[in-house]
């Protein structure tokens, strides 16, 4: 399974320290592939003092519904109860290759960025579409304009 990497800030020396933060993944709903099936069930993982951690998670691009993890912080004290939660509004899909959160998370519910030019864009990111013109025809409002229509997986 995919390899995911991210950090939370200020953990050791700000205004977090004394926190026991826990960063949870839930799968939308049960995934999956021709094989496989995901559950929902979260995976959990503690950062290290330096807030850095990693996390293995089912690759969604592979799965044959629309599937993305949710992410949460739960906090909890000195004696591992729970004492609040965080939620980010991001859905994070992962690719075959996994990598950092940074680069896989979308903030709200709309993922859908699309490109529209001659050239593809300089800096894709992951799951944009990029619809590239028809150079014979390059007026973009012209409905007989039909390019064609790109999407990036891993970036």
């Amino acid at each position: 399974m995919p390899t995911i990497t991210g950090t939370l800030t200020e953990i050791a020396g700000g205004h977090l320290a004394g926190q026991y933060p826990e960063v949870v993944f839930t799968l939308n709903k049960t995934g999956t592939t021709e094989s496989t099936i995901y559950p929902t069930e979260p995976a959990k993982v503690t950062p290290a003092s330096d807030g850095s951690f990693s996390v293995n998670l089912a690759d969604t691009t592979k799965m044959l519904d629309d599937s993305w993890y949710t992410m949460s912080i739960q906090w909890l004290d000195g004696a591992a109860n729970y004492n609040r939660i965080d939620y980010p509004d991001w859905k994070i899909r992962v690719p075959t290759a996994g990598g950092p959160i940074g680069n896989l998370r979308g903030n709200g519910s709309n993922l859908s960025m699309v490109y529209v030019s001659k050239t593809p864009p300089a800096n894709p990111v992951p799951f944009m579409l990029w619809l590239q013109q028809d150079p014979a025809n390059p007026d973009p409002y012209d409905p007989d304009n039909t390019g064609k229509l790109y999407r990036w997986e891993n970036v």
